[in-house]
């Protein structure tokens, strides 16, 4: 909506790129918004290995398989507004056939690289401006036969808990329009969630292959860096070291360890300056012996809210009934890994994500809530921060959370070079932990809440995101496998829960989280718990979700995806 302060640029832009969105709709829609027909229920239903199989045999040809994902993406897109641009003639003229990947349907998260489109990472300065090379990833898929058929939608600056953005207006959650399908690669997870696409290319900077699929009954892992490959795909903090990194997320999880599979296979390293030649090791525990979990209950910082505890207490559950081996973790502090890991992603004080900003565009609250704390004067963050912790009932309360505050600020050259030391020194604690602990996987919750409810990512912060950032921190391999949906009678809080120890024991950030908690809004939600291993135990943790999901399958209580 046009004000007297709207900068002129940057309302063209929007204007432009939705009106190019429209047109491409538009163009699409005489193939595209029929019924689904028999055939195509057919072919969605086919997993990687069916639909690469049936393709190769040309039984199935590649128009056909996007005229039932194409379906698929427009009703998604209608339902949900998850599209950033469309590319099925493309995707049909790029395809090769015979491929390991030949007529896999894979979106791309709008900051991938691909020619003659844009990466815009939901700044509209970015808008209308499509580049001249596609990322290694694009040029691996096209090789492999994959069908890239649209890029999906992101939120400003990348950031986010939401997929919002005045460029792309706003994503909702396919399960309930009234919360978020999570971000940044909400419009990507949305559109799996529809049946629009079988694979979704991501990226995750805190939590970005997690979040979402776990906001949308998914499955995603996110790799360590130099597993998959990350060169051209965009991020809105250049230079951050080693934290983002690029990983797929898929409606199933045969799909997802198939695809990581076939992509290991197609020698990735020799796309990619950035990966490691590092080839697929198949796991097998019958073969090396049942893994040994540890659950981490608290980061020290949020307190998971009820429906995620229950998730992972029946994660625990499932998994002793078959006979693991289930402790509490014991090892280095969490928050301590966020003390190092948001110092070092906010190092310049947040000027890589807002210059980009044009006058009169919006970013979300908790990218602007914490590029201020980044930039508060030290002495007066650090009178806060005593403020906090002297002034706080019952004492101690806010103890934590003051120290976070103020380890948040930017860094000289050598702070930062400190960072990273301290970074190297936390990573060797934890390694060290797990493997005098004898401890496989790492089972904890994505974040402390369920999905996020619109508008909510400014009040829980993106100090909330450390259940995942924590894992870009250490570069391990983490997962998301889906366990159940919120319930409005078992997750639901006392009637005087404000009147309790334990909300007069939280800190501000919980509260502050736990405020955005109401189970009965949230009833039908799906949850998801993290399962985290080792730097690069990709295959390992793959087949440790495997293990996990055989486990709440034996209980008689699978997760069963909504069908939209």
């Amino acid at each position: 909506m046009f004000n007297f302060f709207s900068n002129p640029d940057h309302l063209a832009a929007c204007e432009q790129k939705r009106q190019d969105i429209l047109h491409k709709l538009t163009d699409y829609t005489p193939l595209y918004s029929k019924p689904l027909t028999d055939h195509d229920e057919e072919v969605l239903t086919y997993s990687l290995h069916e639909l690469v199989s049936e393709c190769g045999t040309k039984q199935l040809s590649p128009s056909a398989v996007l005229e039932a994902y194409g379906k698929r993406c427009l009703a998604a897109h209608a339902a949900i507004n998850c599209l950033a641009d469309l590319m099925f003639d493309e995707a049909l003229a790029t395809y090769s056939p015979g491929g390991p990947l030949s007529g896999v349907p894979v979106s791309l998260k709008d900051c991938v690289d691909i020619e003659g489109h844009d990466t815009t990472l939901g700044y509209s300065c970015n808008a209308n401006r499509p580049v001249s090379v596609s990322a290694p990833i694009v040029r691996l898929l096209q090789d492999a036969g994959a069908l890239l058929h649209v890029k999906t939608t992101v939120p400003t600056g990348l950031l986010s808990f939401e997929t919002a953005s005045d460029l792309f207006g706003e994503t909702t959650n396919p399960y309930n329009p009234k919360f978020s399908p999570g971000g940044s690669t909400g419009g990507g997870a949305a559109l799996l969630a529809y049946r629009g696409s079988m694979i979704e290319i991501a990226t995750d900077l805190g939590g970005s292959t997690r979040f979402p699929p776990a906001a949308c009954g998914l499955y995603g892992m996110k790799a360590s860096a130099g597993r998959f490959p990350s060169y051209g795909c965009g991020t809105s903090v250049p230079g951050l070291e080693v934290i983002q990194l690029t990983s797929p997320i898929a409606r199933s999880l045969d799909d997802l360890k198939e695809f990581w599979k076939r992509i290991i296979e197609l020698r990735p390293w020799d796309y990619d300056h950035t990966c490691v030649s590092i080839p697929w090791r198949p796991v097998d525990f019958v073969l090396t012996g049942k893994p040994k979990w540890a659950v981490l209950w608290n980061d020290g910082l949020i307190t998971p809210t009820p429906a995620c505890t229950r998730a992972l207490q029946s994660a625990v559950q499932a998994l002793k009934q078959r006979g693991y081996e289930v402790v509490d973790f014991d090892g280095p502090s969490a928050v301590e890994g966020l003390k190092i890991g948001y110092p070092l992603a906010f190092a310049d004080g947040g000027v890589s994500l807002v210059a980009p900003l044009r006058s009169s565009e919006s970013i979300n609250g908790a990218i602007s809530l914490l590029v201020n704390i980044s930039r508060l004067p030290l002495f007066i963050k650090n009178s806060v921060a005593a403020f906090m912790r002297w002034f706080s009932s019952p004492a101690g309360r806010n103890d934590v959370y003051a120290d976070v505050l103020e380890s948040i600020h930017p860094c000289t050259v050598s702070q930062e070079r400190a960072l990273i030391v301290r970074r190297e020194e936390y990573r060797a604690r934890w390694k060290k932990a797990m493997r005098e602990q004898g401890i496989d996987f790492v089972l904890t919750v994505p974040h402390a809440l369920p999905p996020m409810p619109r508008g909510g990512s400014g009040v829980a912060t993106l100090i909330s995101a450390n259940y995942a950032f924590l894992y870009n921190v250490l570069d391990y391999a983490a997962g998301v496998v889906p366990v159940t949906f919120v319930d409005k009678d078992k997750d639901a809080l006392p009637s005087n829960f404000q009147d309790t120890d334990m909300y007069r024991n939280l800190n501000d950030a919980e509260r502050a989280v736990w405020s955005l908690y109401d189970a009965s809004a949230m009833n039908g939600l799906p949850l998801a718990v993290q399962v985290v291993g080792g730097r690069f135990e990709e295959e390992k943790v793959l087949e440790g979700m495997k293990v996990l999901e055989a486990a709440l399958r034996d209980t008689g209580r699978p997760f069963v995806q909504k069908e939209f």
